[in-house]
């Protein structure tokens, strides 16, 4: 696949249709929960209001960034225009193609799969079901990304979770687990207490061998 300049807009839009699938907005279902039975376990997933991470020095120095290409860094003589191939259409490479193109140049994107969106592309099978390649998680703390989504206009296309992770348990086909982030413990702290405080999924020492890779944090 071979994305040109003057289709970057559009690919962007639906590329971000594939990789992000449509939620309803969640103003509208702020309230909703889901839930998860299955033998003795029973989850609630309730979708979480979105954090005003806009209202942040690191989101804004990332739009102060982003504008820069379309300002300080635009090119202003034609000759400085460059025709830049960027290989793999995943969520750098189509990022960089548009600040490349909003800077003034001709970004050409070649993607071996008829597929944009990289390791967080999703796409329909024949039956109607979505397929998706990876994990898709997107948190607060990524301005730049956070700013990307402003600027395609694609908030409403993440779904926004209260801070826990949930994980089938391996030897308990159906049965699930959680990582419960208390609020107001700042990282890397949260993720420590969360191990600790599960009681279902490790034992006590392979709570203590998690703790020598966090120390860096």
């Amino acid at each position: 696949m071979i994305v040109r300049n003057f289709v970057l807009s559009t690919v962007l839009a639906a590329s971000s249709c594939l990789a992000f699938q449509a939620h309803t907005p969640l103003n509208v279902r702020s309230s909703s929960t889901s839930r998860v039975h299955s033998g003795s376990s029973s989850l609630a997933m309730r979708d979480y209001p979105k954090p005003n991470v806009e209202d942040t020095d690191n989101y804004r120095f990332a739009n102060e960034m982003s504008r820069s290409f379309k300002t300080t860094l635009k090119i202003t003589d034609p000759a400085q225009k460059k025709k830049v191939a960027i290989i793999g259409g995943g969520l750098s490479g189509l990022a960089c193609a548009k600040y490349l193109s909003d800077a003034g140049h001709e970004p050409i994107i070649y993607e071996a799969r008829d597929v944009l969106g990289g390791k967080v592309s999703a796409w329909q099978d024949a039956d109607g079901d979505w397929i998706e390649t990876g994990l898709h998680i997107f948190f607060g703390a990524y301005p730049n990304v956070m700013n990307v989504f402003d600027e395609l206009g694609i908030h409403d296309r993440l779904q926004w979770k209260i801070h826990q992770m949930i994980f089938a348990m391996q030897e308990l086909p159906g049965e699930f687990t959680t990582f419960d982030f208390i609020p107001g413990i700042p990282a890397p702290f949260n993720f420590g207490l969360a191990i600790l405080m599960n009681q279902k999924m490790l034992t006590f020492p392979e709570k203590l061998q998690t703790a020598p890779p966090l120390i860096p944090m």
